[in-house]
């Protein structure tokens, strides 16, 4: 059994997570956009966040991934819109998790969370959701979600 933290980060909240989740022997999985946006503004936030609205799909580059069924997997996300993030989604029509062991990690800038929860729910996933809001700005609070 393996264990691996797939993620999302924009402004670097996953990666932080990532080195935390890594601390405690999971592989860092990283999303990346095909075409990878290059400056976080106002319209960049108007766009992805309707984007999330509207459950539109991105393309990723492609990552080295072989789950088995045994394998324990976090999915990290950014919320956007209070949904999970495009990439995210993305991923999860991409590839067959097991949804009995497979949990999530939300990292919101603040907002509402409830539309994202209901997300997770719909998909039929099981297993508890955390939430962290501004891991960057918040480590301990983050270390201590995490229990490290």
């Amino acid at each position: 059994m393996k264990k691996y933290f797939v993620y999302f980060s924009f402004t670097g909240n996953g990666d932080f997570l990532a080195s935390l989740l890594k601390e405690k022997g999971y592989e860092p999985v990283k999303l990346e956009l095909v075409k990878p946006v290059k400056k976080i503004g106002f319209f960049t936030i108007i766009k992805y966040g309707g984007r999330a609205m509207s459950h539109k799909k991105e393309k990723l580059l492609p990552i080295n991934l072989e789950l088995k069924n045994d394998d324990e997997v976090i999915i990290g996300s950014p919320i956007w819109n209070d949904r999970l993030s495009t990439p995210i989604t993305t991923f999860l029509s991409e590839h067959e998790l097991n949804k009995e062991t497979t949990s999530f990690i939300l990292y919101p800038a603040g907002e509402s969370t409830k539309k994202s929860l209901k997300q997770i729910e719909k998909m039929g996933f099981k297993k508890e959701v955390k939430v962290i809001s501004y891991p960057l700005k918040k480590q301990e609070q983050a270390k201590q979600i995490l229990g490290l």
